[in-house]
């Protein structure tokens, strides 16, 4: 909606690429020249992720001043602001602005200064040149564009082909390599190379889902081919960060809410875990249980019990600490009571399921937003319920492709449906009448 735009930024010449040759005089304008100039340079993007999904976490008090997208448009649309606000928190980063940064965080778990010290030097050192820096902003204003199910829709029309399953980062890759994002098309050839090998990657591997313990050790099975490719990964990876500092955008424009040391630390281990298997000193399987033994150790210094990833029941429990975000000595012992509950069939299936690699002959489920679902639960009943549902979920292998290595099973209609309203904290029982997701191939022997 250009119309929208002001006078000021639709009289300027100067463009955002241009603009990003001299950072410091681009991140010294006001949030609203920025997003101007942002949505000048990508407005079929942005307008995009108008119809983009997101997941609410429940009630809040939006802050007084204007949204990134009420800028635009007059009307608020939450993947706009989760876009924009990681582009913001970019600018927070480059000024140093660390105050404005945390200003909303809770003080128990703000990210500490020489964090987000760290995220500032790796900054410094990727962004060496103007465009890096555009690519950069690129990376950040299409990743999600997945989520806008036209873009599936336009796929198909193009290609005959139907991908409007796939999850949304497969969809962005199949979209880009058919033409359908013109803002990656437009960039040198080397810069375009790096985010699409970028992409590559994330459409078998997620970041937030490493360090979730939400994925299978199958899916850092592509890390490797980015051996020699220290800027296409470093683009990747602070785009990451840049995700989640944006990520509650759209409920609080004014900082990195959901940026905390928490998360930032989980994101720090996904990253030694991508370097040392980017380096071959870790196997994927080795890589996989460094999330889960430093999950422990941290729950260890609450005073929680050792547990030792060769130990199958611990190892899944181990999972389930990080797919639930336990950090405190009660909700450990929360989700131990929950897993002592279970039947012993029901415990047995799930500790095998939660055990698996995922490779041909034995494919894994990863059972996508299955964190977002965990954090709605809030007693033990609940959890028992949830984790019966988890089980039959992740147990149900099948696939049609005999070549599937990883099975994706999307529990976001399920928490959307039934979860998030009243009926389930009532009675959360109603997940054993909930039918197991659709499952959709998210990796085969061929991507290995």
């Amino acid at each position: 909606m250009i119309s929208l735009l002001s006078r000021k930024c639709m009289n300027s010449s100067q463009s955002l690429r241009e603009a990003c040759a001299i950072p410091d005089s681009l991140f010294a304008r006001s949030d609203e020249e920025l997003i101007h100039l942002v949505y000048k340079e990508f407005p079929e993007e942005i307008d995009r992720l108008r119809r983009a999904y997101s997941i609410r976490d429940g009630p809040w008090t939006p802050p007084s001043t204007p949204s990134p997208s009420y800028i635009i448009y007059n009307e608020d649309y939450d993947e706009v602001n989760r876009t924009l606000v990681g582009f913001l928190a970019l600018r927070w980063i480059h000024t140093g602005q660390y105050e404005t940064f945390i200003s909303s965080q809770a003080s128990e778990s703000e990210l500490t200064r020489t964090s987000f010290d760290w995220i500032r030097k790796f900054y410094t050192q990727l962004i060496t040149n103007a465009n890096t820096l555009f690519a950069l902003i690129t990376s950040i204003i299409i990743n999600d564009l997945g989520k806008d199910p036209y873009l599936a829709s336009d796929f198909c029309a193009k290609t005959g082909v139907d991908i409007s399953t796939l999850n949304h980062d497969a969809i962005l890759l199949a979209a880009c390599k058919a033409g359908l994002v013109p803002s990656l098309d437009r960039l040198p050839d080397q810069d375009r190379d790096d985010l699409r090998r970028a992409i590559e990657l994330g459409a078998t591997f997620n970041f937030g889902q490493l360090a979730q313990a939400e994925n299978a050790p199958a899916c850092l099975s592509g890390l490797p081919r980015m051996r020699g490719y220290d800027r296409s990964f470093g683009l990747r990876f602070m785009e990451q960060l840049l995700d989640i500092a944006g990520a509650a955008g759209h409920m609080d424009w004014t900082c990195a809410k959901k940026l905390i040391q928490p998360i930032f630390d989980s994101y720090s281990n996904v990253y030694d875990v991508c370097e040392g298997v980017i380096a071959g000193t870790l196997s994927v399987r080795d890589g996989y249980d460094l999330i889960l033994i430093r999950r422990a150790e941290f729950l260890r210094d609450k005073d929680v019990r050792h547990f030792q990833v060769e130990n199958l029941e611990d190892r899944a429990l181990m999972r389930l600490f990080c797919m639930g975000n336990v950090t405190t000595q009660e909700k450990a012992l929360l989700y131990e009571d929950a897993w002592r509950a279970l039947e012993d069939p029901v415990r047995e299936t799930l500790a095998n399921s939660l055990n698996l690699d995922g490779r041909r002959s034995e494919p894994a489920v990863q059972p996508t937003y299955i964190p977002a679902l965990l954090c709605r639960v809030r007693d033990l009943n609940a959890l028992v319920c949830t984790l019966r549902y988890l089980a039959q979920v992740m147990s149900a292998t099948y696939a049609e492709d005999p070549s599937a290595v990883v099975i994706e099973r999307s529990v976001y209609s399920v928490l959307k449906q039934y979860v998030e309203g009243d009926e389930f904290q009532e009675d959360p029982s109603i997940l054993e009448r909930v039918d197991v997701p659709d499952g959709v191939v998210a990796l085969t022997t061929a991507s290995l």
